[in-house]
């Protein structure tokens, strides 16, 4: 009979158990994010990754920290509601990526991320 040592048996479930919890947390940040037409398309009331452009004239800022302002894709427009610290290099015509739910026919959005200029592009 083959007798398996302890320290084996462990060892192998601590490797096990790295990998699941990588593979956890790195899929949770590998999510494709969408456009604004197939952001309006979808009934969904879970977190998302969306895309798109600010619209030119449609950002304000209201007293309480809050900013809405309206993306689009050049197909869909959606309104957008953000509570936050904007980014530095945000312009008013910038490339973004947020990060939120979508109900009531507008996205609200708990993280904004300013994508690179375009001037940098060849």
């Amino acid at each position: 009979m083959v007798k398996i040592d302890t320290r084996i048996i462990i060892g192998i479930l601590v490797i096990i158990f790295v990998l699941a919890l990588g593979y956890s947390t790195v899929s949770n940040y590998l999510v494709q994010y969408k456009t604004v037409s197939e952001t309006a398309r979808q009934n969904t009331t879970s977190m998302i990754w969306v895309n798109g452009t600010i619209v030119k004239g449609s950002f304000t800022s209201l007293n309480t920290g809050e900013y809405t302002f309206v993306i689009t894709d050049g197909v869909s427009n959606m309104n957008v509601s953000f509570t936050g610290e904007l980014p530095s290099s945000l312009g008013t015509e910038a490339d973004i990526v947020l990060l939120g739910t979508f109900r009531d026919n507008t996205f609200h959005a708990t993280k904004l991320l300013a994508k690179c200029p375009t001037k940098y592009k060849g």
